[in-house]
């Protein structure tokens, strides 16, 4: 979406109204009549020169008045700085050390000097790149209006011209160039026909950041590996010779209608592979009305993302608990007033999973930190509500978790509860039988059986495993609370064998980030086409007209040893 532009000075409407012509007449003209024209040629004349008068004021104060890119409230810094000077990039290159640090954010030139050791991320990546362009690089990892919670206009030194900026370092490397001729090369998204697909082409669109970030798992990621492999534990047991002309797959989630049993799960940081990021899923998916879970790690700020939604277009939002009771509380209203239809309390990340891949790339490269958390900081907490014991470390060294309250435990949901009346609570990041059960107890709506994409504890089982266990052990908690599951689902058929064991809906996370990576909006529509198309052949297929016909003995699962559902 193009931003729009707003004026300071309002655009005066101008109506020039031409008289309506009188019927033709032969008969002369009277002297009344003679009167009249000449005062309603008069009042034409004195209109005319009106309108002049205030068009020319208006082209006078428009000619004073600067262009804003949608500034509500207290105007930018675009606006405040028309009296800074023009800088050259010969000046910024100087600044270049920890003791005088320059760096440039698209045309505009900042001191950062006395924020390095202040900087959520760490000095490191501030060091790094002094004296150069980081636009690129800033965009990618902070939301919007990140430097005007950090920095003052006072550090703003000025402007610096297009052209001036190509000369200092920062801008295309041979990594631009080469995802450039990627996209140039890219084929039509009509011709995708899986999801698989999506992760395919992004290899060649997105950076080695974005790629290590979007594919990592934790350590060995044995357990990133088993979430794909346990949807093929489970097979299909089809019935046959039954009318499947017509398919319904309408449900609700919570109360919240879906015209799918899907759903798009958090994942964090859309704006590595798309400029648009988050945006492109909301405006993706509205057409289709399917659930989207809004991620607290977005690299959308949270009011983008709400801003682009349709009206009637249902989004539930990823509530990681602060550690800070205040700011928690503060998130949450902020979430409820923008429209969030469901809370998604995410519960797994009492601290960060070891990530190798990202460790790996930070080794090979002096410039890499840790995507994600520098920008959890920059949108969260202050730096000085952070541990002293982490503040001088580089963001790779420093868990996203920072902010999160790692003493989070099954009474504050309560709390959460009292903060949200009336508004579905969803525990996300369970991993047995045992906590579907207490979620249930202390008056959860729902949960989510998920390991966090593979990306915390390795060695957990697949949320599919959990799912045949609560299956197995309790049967009937089922029907009492929601279940829903994510985590290696790629095909409509994943989905259907989910339902079969009980399951509420499927979230899908990875495939919507490589999808509007490669293709924008288009691409996170298309990959909802396909899942929808898939889901109505393997119920066809099944021999299931409606949801509710999805029963258990219609799979058996070979974990840990042949079993059909009862």
């Amino acid at each position: 979406m193009r931003p729009r532009i707003a004026l300071r000075s309002p655009r005066p409407s101008l109506h020039w109204q031409v008289p309506r012509q009188r019927p033709h007449s032969t008969a002369p003209p009277s002297q009344a009549t003679l009167t009249s024209s000449s005062g309603h040629a008069f009042r034409w004349g004195l209109g005319a020169g009106a309108a002049l008068t205030v068009a020319g004021a208006w082209l006078y104060l428009y000619s004073q008045s600067p262009v804003l890119l949608d500034a509500p409230g207290r105007l930018p810094v675009v606006e405040r700085r028309k009296e800074k000077r023009t800088v050259t990039a010969d000046e910024v290159a100087k600044h270049n050390t920890r003791e005088s640090l320059w760096m440039c954010i698209e045309d505009e030139v900042w001191d950062v000097t006395d924020f390095v050791e202040m900087h959520p991320g760490g000095a490191k990546v501030l060091e790094q790149n002094a004296g150069k362009d980081v636009t690129k690089l800033f965009k990618s990892l902070h939301p919007p209006n990140t430097l005007r919670k950090f920095l003052t206009e006072d550090q703003l030194i000025g402007r610096i011209d297009v052209d001036e900026v190509t000369k200092i370092g920062g801008g295309k490397n041979a990594e631009d160039v080469r995802i450039e001729l990627a996209r140039k090369e890219l084929r039509n998204v009509e011709t995708v026909v899986s999801i698989d697909e999506f992760e395919e082409l992004a290899q060649s669109i997105l950076s080695e950041m974005a790629m290590s970030y979007y594919g990592t798992g934790s350590e060995t990621e044995q357990t990133l590996r088993d979430e794909r492999e346990a949807w093929q534990r489970v097979r299909f047991r089809p019935r046959v010779l039954r009318k499947m002309r017509h398919i319904d797959t309408n449900t609700t989630f919570c109360g919240i209608p879906t015209p799918l049993p899907i759903f798009v799960a958090p994942a964090g940081l859309a704006r590595l592979g798309h400029p648009d990021g988050e945006q492109n899923i909301v405006r993706g998916v509205a057409p289709h009305n399917i659930l989207q879970v809004v991620s607290s790690g977005a690299s959308c700020s949270i009011d983008e993302i709400f801003a682009v939604k349709e009206p009637d277009q249902n989004l539930a939002w990823q509530f990681y608990v602060n550690s800070d009771k205040t700011i928690a509380e503060q998130k949450l209203k902020k979430a409820l007033e923008l429209g969030a239809k469901a809370i998604f309390v995410t519960v797994d990340v009492p601290v960060l999973g070891k990530r190798e891949r990202d460790l790996k790339l930070k080794a090979r490269s002096q410039n890499y930190e840790h995507p994600i958390a520098a920008q959890f900081k920059a949108a969260g907490s202050k730096v000085a509500a952070f541990d002293s014991s982490v503040g001088q470390k580089g963001v790779s060294d420093i868990p996203d978790t920072a902010h999160i309250d790692a003493n989070l435990n099954w009474d504050d949901i309560a709390w959460i509860r009292e903060r949200a009346p009336g508004v579905p609570i969803v525990i996300k990041g369970v991993g047995c039988v045992e906590d579907v059960e207490l979620a249930h107890q202390y008056g959860a709506d729902g949960v989510v059986l998920s390991t966090h994409g593979g990306r915390q504890l390795d060695g957990a089982r697949a949320p599919l495993d959990v799912l045949i266990e609560v299956r197995r052990k309790n049967p009937e908690l089922l029907k009492k609370v929601e279940v829903f599951i994510d985590g290696g689902a790629r095909r409509g058929t994943d989905v259907v064998k989910a339902l079969c064991l009980g399951a509420r809906g499927v979230g899908f996370g990875r495939p919507f980030l490589y999808a509007q990576s490669v293709y924008a909006h288009e691409g996170v529509s298309k990959a909802v086409e396909i899942l929808e198309a898939e889901v109505h052949m393997a119920m066809r297929l099944l021999g299931a007209n409606t949801l509710a016909d999805l029963k258990p003995e219609m799979v058996e699962c070979s974990f840990p040893e042949r079993w059909v559902p009862q």
